[in-house]
């Protein structure tokens, strides 16, 4: 039997006082009730965190591309706030066209000075062969370190 935690209860009249916020995605189910139950204070944020591990699909209606997270998240936060990302996605059935690694490219945020954005495609030798997979990551903030693995010598980097 599988067991879900609930989120704590949160007091309606304390979310005026929020300034940050941190979200971590386990599937792109877990992303979208998070952005949709959040989804009115992104507005009063200086800082978003978002870590996301997800599979997803190149169509239907759950999807996660970079237009997704530029309409859901980015364009509803303050002008001026810190957001940091931490994206690896997995996409089945996109191996050709590859839509979803080309809506990141593509994707407004991404082409912002600051924080700058790191998009990296991996190696996915040991997933479907259906499935390819990569990154996306903003410049390390306050000391943060990116892990040895993302940029290795011989793959190609996007920024």
């Amino acid at each position: 039997m599988k067991r879900f935690r609930l989120p704590v209860a949160v007091d309606a009249r304390l979310l005026c006082h929020l300034s940050r916020l941190s979200i971590n995605c386990l599937d792109n189910i877990s992303f979208h009730r998070a952005v949709a139950l959040l989804s009115s204070v992104f507005s009063q944020l200086s800082r978003l965190s978002l870590k996301l591990d997800a599979y997803t699909l190149a169509t239907g209606p759950l999807i996660i591309s970079g237009d997704t997270i530029q309409q859901l998240c980015m364009d509803r936060l303050k002008p001026l706030a810190i957001y940091i990302l931490d994206l690896s996605l997995y996409v089945e059935d996109d191996l050709e066209e590859k839509v979803i690694l080309n809506s990141f490219l593509e994707a407004p945020f991404t082409r912002r000075e600051q924080p700058k954005v790191f998009i990296k495609e991996r190696d996915s030798w040991n997933i479907e062969p259906k499935c390819y997979c990569f990154v996306v990551h903003t410049s390390p903030y306050k000391g943060t370190i990116f892990e040895p693995f993302l940029f290795p010598k011989n793959l190609q980097v996007y920024v």
